[in-house]
């Protein structure tokens, strides 16, 4: 039977330490009270620990490595934000190690604590499900540095690149009720994600602002995923009184909205128009073309990742910085028809 594997986590809690300090003597930091770092090093070597070979690589600086932590790295938006950040990463010489969390704030920070064993020069978050707090804290523990891309943070202490949702999902509302649409129904995301909560507040923004009243049977909680936008769709079809356009909080729902729609034959957009997020390659292609809130995806990547690079070259914590999206007008809208519903 093999033995199991003799990790950081494993010394420090017979050390009666954190896992950050075992990891600073390990790499010879002088930050360490002696006597704690004589008593670290002896119990690693009482049992046997042996750093694997890419840590040893990062100590002689042979390899330079970043951890990126996605949620779905199936989903079109989150593998292009990763391609900026390793195309960026790649012209100074670093490589990335991609992990996927299935978007579970428990996958996260297991994934943490193992990239800390990799001694990792930093982490890129993105969409995060742990919230600023939690991410600031474990930063603090390990002793990392995350750069947080795709969503909003309220501490100075993280740096941090995202879209302006609010506003972004206020003009994609007011463009449906500026064509005469009043009963719109939101596929949300997952409410427990800032950018889900951030673009419902803007689609209630927009209601009041031109006084419509709310109405919460108008508005599902999805997941970002195909089949949750489909289920949307059925949901709304099922009521007394169906809205007349849907508003999702990515393209994927979208896309699922669609195939119900075509499903139950549903003419789009005579009888229903239908809004997306993100603006991801397929878009332009499907039918009708998606009309859809264009995200700067491959600049939020590109952004985050020259936030990492400058924070390793000079160790100043890089301001956060918030980009706007813009709404692509396409065939899935248009003005409410009377008639026809």
């Amino acid at each position: 039977m093999a033995k199991k594997r003799v990790t950081l986590k494993m010394i420090a809690k017979f050390a009666g330490v954190s896992t950050a300090t075992v990891s600073r003597v390990l790499n010879n930091s002088r930050k360490v009270n002696p006597e704690i770092a004589r008593k670290v090093i002896e119990i690693a070597n009482n049992l046997n620990y042996r750093p694997n070979e890419v840590a040893r690589g990062l100590v002689k600086g042979k390899i330079k490595t970043f951890g990126v932590v996605v949620p779905d790295i199936d989903n079109p938006f989150f593998s292009k934000i990763c391609k900026a950040i390793q195309n960026t990463v790649r012209k100074e010489g670093y490589s990335v190690f991609l992990y996927n969390t299935d978007g579970k704030a428990e996958r996260e920070k297991e994934i943490i604590e193992n990239l800390i064993q990799q001694l990792i020069e930093g982490v890129f978050m993105i969409a995060p499900r742990m919230n600023s707090k939690e991410i600031l804290d474990l930063s603090k523990e390990y002793g990392f540095y995350p750069v947080i891309v795709d969503s909003r943070v309220e501490n100075v202490m993280l740096s941090a690149v995202w879209v302006d949702n609010v506003t972004a999902f206020i003009q994609a509302t007011e463009f449906l009720i500026e064509i005469g649409h009043r009963r719109i129904g939101f596929v949300a995301g997952p409410l427990n994600v800032a950018n889900s909560r951030d673009r419902l507040k803007g689609y209630l923004l927009a209601l009041e602002n031109n006084v419509i009243e709310k109405d919460d049977s108008l508005i599902y909680e999805g997941d970002f995923m195909i089949s949750s936008g489909y289920k949307a769709a059925e949901y709304f079809l099922g009521l007394s009184n169906p809205p007349t356009a849907i508003l999702c909080s990515n393209d994927l729902m979208a896309i699922g909205v669609l195939r119900c729609l075509h499903d139950r034959d549903i003419r789009i957009p005579e009888q229903i128009s239908v809004v997306g997020c993100d603006d991801i390659d397929v878009t332009a292609s499907l039918y009708p073309p998606l009309t859809t809130v264009k995200q700067p995806i491959y600049e939020m990547g590109e952004i985050a990742a020259k936030m990492m690079l400058k924070y390793i070259k000079t160790g100043k914590l890089p301001p956060n910085s918030i980009l706007h999206a813009d709404l692509v007008i396409r065939n899935s809208t248009a003005p409410l028809n009377r008639v026809v519903r």
